[in-house]
């Protein structure tokens, strides 16, 4: 399949005539090779990143100017976050290797201060990680971080500028089962909307309405679970709408996409706790999903789960 018009965002040409990617480097490549016609908005703020394709300025059919702000995120402390980072800082060891979803789920790097020797393989980092970098947990060695995308701040675009310990790599490597399998001691972590008591998972749907997309979320969460000393972990909020809504549910409807199946689940956290559902029986498995939901909706939990044990 060809691409009939590619737009790249894209750096300055170095010395040879060449523009980096910079911190977009996730899709873009498998694209530049199949577009007839390709378009560069080369943006003096973008930073030249080690390991990201370069397109030749020659091969390119267009220029555009395009002096602007890059896309930025802020790190607002989020309390709920905040708690389960710190459960989910239990379940990490020095010298894991971690993969961090995007989102509020990135707000964990701040409760891993201490930890060390930290490498970071993964499809986005944005600002939160630079606590960690902070904190001198990240491994002093090349290549520490890989990474696909970064979004961020200011400071986050000049940590990855030519920094020896970031590398960016298009998606087809970093995705790549084989890839993640290699990694010993790979830890997946990464949200989801909603869990129900079989452990199953909903990524995408909020009331039937779609909000979103399951991405490389199985992706990571099999590599970590094929990784030797790996381990998968969700992390969500037991509640939603101001505690209202539990994010733990008995089941789910008809039509709701199962994001994640319930023998893809490891581990889930929420503020209230950490659920391991590895080697547990079914009705084990419930009992400690039940656990980390919020205290008011745990009774309701329990006899909704002995109803449906009647109809199995």
């Amino acid at each position: 399949m060809s691409v009939d018009l590619a737009v790249l965002h894209t750096t300055l040409p170095d010395a040879e005539g060449r523009l980096s990617l910079g911190v977009a480097n996730d899709f873009t490549p498998a694209i530049i090779a199949k577009a007839r016609t390709k378009v560069a908005l080369v943006n003096p703020r973008m930073p030249r990143t080690r390991g990201a394709s370069t397109v030749a300025l020659s091969d390119i059919n267009y220029l555009v100017d395009a002096d602007e702000p890059l896309l930025a995120d802020d790190d607002a402390l989020d309390p709920t976050f905040d708690d389960i980072g710190r459960h989910v800082a239990s379940l990490i060891a020095d010298g894991d290797t971690l993969e961090v979803g995007i989102g509020r789920v990135q707000r964990v790097f701040g409760r891993l201060a201490g930890k060390r020797n930290i490498r970071i393989h993964t499809g986005a980092i944005t600002t939160p990680v630079l606590r960690l970098v902070e904190a001198s947990g990240i491994a002093d060695v090349e290549n520490a971080i890989t990474a696909g995308v970064a979004l961020g701040s200011d400071a986050l675009y000049r940590f990855v500028r030519d920094d020896p310990r970031v590398r960016f790599a298009p998606v087809g490597w970093t995705h790549d089962i084989a890839t993640l399998r290699a990694i010993r001691r790979f830890v997946a972590i990464n949200s989801v909307i909603e869990v129900d008591l079989l452990g199953q998972a909903n990524a995408e749907t909020i009331g039937g309405r779609q909000v979103g997309a399951v991405g490389g979320l199985v992706d990571f969460m099999r590599g970590a679970r094929a990784s030797p000393g790996g381990r998968a972990i969700v992390a969500l909020p037991a509640t939603a709408k101001g505690g209202m809504v539990s994010k733990i549910v008995p089941s789910f409807a008809a039509c709701t996409p199962i994001g994640i199946a319930r023998g893809d689940m490891d581990v889930v956290v929420t503020e209230h706790g950490v659920a391991d559902l590895r080697e547990k029986t079914i009705d084990e498995r419930a009992a400690a999903l039940a656990a980390v939901a919020a205290p008011k909706f745990r009774d309701d939990l329990a006899r909704a789960w002995a109803r449906l044990r009647r109809q199995m």
